[in-house]
């Protein structure tokens, strides 16, 4: 690692790295490509909390993290397959502690440019050993997380001085862990158990479990938002007139006011409030990824226009703008943790609802995506300077405006910071009236006895997971009561259509998503009074779960008996849904693991997605994904959802079948993929289950 990149990592942690990868220059992968998680409105994760409340060193013991009586020998025979590659205190001895029933690591030492190292970072234990995690106090807040060989976590990142937290490790092989906030800067260590033998840790420990296909999700979900939003400049951008240029001006005054910033982190951002359906995600110039000050050029970063769709739907709009909304309440939990000065999270906050909100002016207010004045009724495509090209209403753009107004709802009535800094752009209670005019419209747009006229039953389970977050969020008992009976109609819709091995019929092409999708939508309705369908839900997963999933092929087959498993982004994450909802809320046991290998085939060996950056990228990962630069075409392309790949059985191989950015598809999959993200449970709360996320902590 050069200098400027380590530079770079003690600046914030992982999530600075992702804002500021563009300032990073010299051979360590020269891209990490300012294009995503750079922008003006739209970073994220978890962070040192910057304060300068580590000063480089740890309480004053000088030990080496072992008890005082077991502290051993050191060897340097262990190979961690670059895993410790970047943790400043690991010059390449794992201490011996063998022959000790307790040994202790502290949390917090001195190493990384501050109090960001586990001491000893490298420890050789028996089997039925107890190693104790304890915090110094320093560096902010910490915690413990396994990245492979077991699945343990301490919890929520915290700086109290004193805490501990342990484990026994009974079966041997080698374990990786690392701390949320600080791994992007080395914070990371290694438990070597029993008898391994000499370089074979990386082999012990290298498998690709749940804490790694999580983290790996939270950052491509990270990625397509932040490209989407204020990057790629793929949609109707603001200011788009001399009016709201002025209201621009005096919106981010009050912005960077209130967020206690000077200026935005990134030049020239263009501000997506409404994106267009489709895009082309390659770059049509080299980007600056460092002008003058310091900062990515994000006129250099947009993609072609002309290859564009040029339209917007109301579901391109909403799942992009609900991304946003899960991005400000996750910074609004993380004020204390994420660093203001590289970060700025109360910057970023007030930029995602500000987007939320320009979103819904462009489509309701104004009315740009309204069949008509009377009704909520929404059309399925809007051009800039053509008007409505497509008529609606589309149940699937209903489903998608239902969810984000709904979470919209929350925001604004819980009066995050996001939300009521500066000020409100619309009031709370009309987002409220919006919210339940949306809702009686589509239950009289879309009857439950007729959906499947307009729809199928996969559609069905996405409109459900919308009523369970519209539901929740009702603006007077009696549409709540309306909701839960909606529900429960489209439940039946579901029952009915369900053979007695819990597959569901009438659905989409790929039969996996179809599942996935319905049990997340019958979990999710069920979250509201009266309504419980978790049963359903239960066997409709054990369909998926085990006629299903090709275990040879580390993915789902389309349907049962298919040669060629096609899947696109969508199905991805109505999958992920699906795998989310049975881990959040049924506890199916497997389900972590499955999702791992799920996520490593399709997204990293199928190239779901299409590139990465350095914030997620593991050089001993077995399928390590292009870097920006060298994901095709004259000078790259962003990190970003592909629409479409395809797995051949008897080939055994992975292509890509549709190079496309599907708007819709790439950020529904990128609010999936946050729910279920490592992340969401340190940095997020409630895991996308309706009324989980309502409140700030």
């Amino acid at each position: 690692m050069d200098y400027d990149r380590r530079r770079l990592l003690r600046l914030g942690g992982v999530a600075a790295v992702a804002t500021l990868a563009g300032c990073s220059t010299g051979e360590d992968d020269g891209d990490d490509d300012s294009s995503e998680g750079t922008d003006a409105g739209a970073s994220g994760g978890a962070n040192d909390s910057g304060d300068g409340s580590g000063d480089g060193s740890s309480d004053g013991d000088e030990s080496d993290g072992t008890d005082d009586d077991t502290a051993g020998e050191t060897t340097d025979q262990f190979d961690y397959g670059g895993w410790l590659a970047d943790t400043g205190n690991f010059d390449g001895t794992t201490v011996d502690a063998r022959g000790s029933g307790s040994v202790r690591i502290d949390v917090g030492a001195s190493a990384n440019g501050g109090a960001f190292g586990f001491a000893p970072p490298a420890i050789w234990v028996d089997p039925g050993t107890e190693v104790v995690w304890e915090w110094t106090g320093d560096g902010g807040p910490h915690n413990v997380v396994t990245e492979s060989g077991a699945d343990f976590r301490s919890g929520d990142p915290t700086g109290e001085s004193g805490t501990t937290f342990s484990q026994t490790f009974d079966e041997e092989g080698t374990v990786t862990y690392f701390c949320n906030p600080h791994r992007g800067m080395g914070m990371k260590g290694a438990v070597v158990v029993g008898n391994a033998e000499p370089g074979g840790g990386a082999d012990a420990g290298s498998a690709y479990g749940f804490q790694a296909a999580s983290t790996d999700a939270y950052w491509y979900s990270l990625y397509n938002m932040s490209t989407n939003v204020a990057m790629s400049g793929n949609g109707v951008l603001f200011p788009a007139n001399e009016s709201q240029r002025e209201t621009f001006q005096q919106r981010m005054q009050g912005i960077t006011m209130a967020a206690d910033v000077d200026s935005p982190p990134v030049a020239n951002p263009n501000l997506n409030m409404a994106p267009f359906t489709e895009g082309d995600p390659h770059f049509t110039q080299q980007p600056v990824l460092e002008n003058e000050a310091g900062k990515p050029d994000a006129s250099t970063l947009q993609w072609d226009r002309s290859a564009s769709s040029g339209v917007v739907s109301p579901a391109s709009l909403a799942w992009t703008h609900l991304k946003g909304v899960t991005w400000a309440k996750n910074f609004q939990n993380h004020f204390d943790v994420l660093p203001t000065d590289s970060i700025a999270p109360k910057f970023r906050s007030q930029v995602l609802t500000t987007l939320a909100q320009l979103g819904v002016r462009f489509s309701l207010v104004e009315g740009n995506l309204r069949a008509n004045q009377e009704t909520m009724q929404l059309v399925a495509g809007f051009a800039p300077g053509e008007g409505v090209v497509e008529e609606g209403p589309r149940l699937l753009d209903h489903s998608a405006m239902l969810w984000f107004l709904s979470d919209l709802v929350s925001l604004a009535e819980g009066e995050w910071f996001g939300y009521v800094n500066p000020e409100p752009l619309i009031p709370a209670e009309n987002l409220q009236t919006m919210a339940d005019g949306l809702a009686r419209t589509t239950m009289n747009a879309f009857p439950a006895g007729d959906v499947l006229q307009t729809g199928s039953t996969r559609d069905v389970g996405e409109l459900l997971g919308g009523v369970g977050w519209y539901g929740t969020h009702a603006g007077s008992d009696e549409l709540e009561t309306a909701a839960g009976d909606y529900a429960d109609a489209l439940a039946g819709v579901i029952e009915d259509a369900m053979d007695g091995d819990g597959r569901v019929a009438q659905g989409g092409p790929n039969q996996a998503a179809t599942q996935g999708v319905v049990a997340q939508g019958l979990l999710w309705a069920s979250r509201i009074d009266g309504v419980d369908h978790t049963d359903t839900a239960e066997t409709v997963l054990g369909y998926l779960l085990e006629d299903l999933w090709d275990e040879d092929a580390g993915t789902f087959a389309s349907s049962a008996g298919a040669d060629v498993y096609e899947i696109t982004a969508r199905d991805a994450g109505d999958i992920t849904g699906g795998l989310n909802a049975a881990d959040a809320v049924l506890g199916t046991s497997g389900v972590r693991a499955t999702f791992a290998r799920f996520f490593d085939q399709t997204f990293n060996r199928g190239r779901l997605q299409r590139a990465e950056r350095g914030p997620s990228r593991d050089e001993s990962a077995e399928h390590t994904l292009p870097l920006p630069p060298a994901a095709g075409g004259e000078f790259g392309q962003s990190a970003v959802y592909n629409a479409a790949v395809e797995y051949d059985t008897a080939a055994e191989e992975w292509s890509v079948t549709d190079d496309r950015f599907d708007t819709a598809g790439a950020l529904y999959l990128a609010n999936q993929d946050v729910w279920v993200g490592n992340w969401a449970g340190d940095f997020y709360q409630g895991r996308g289950v309706p009324g989980e996320s309502d409140t700030p902590e």
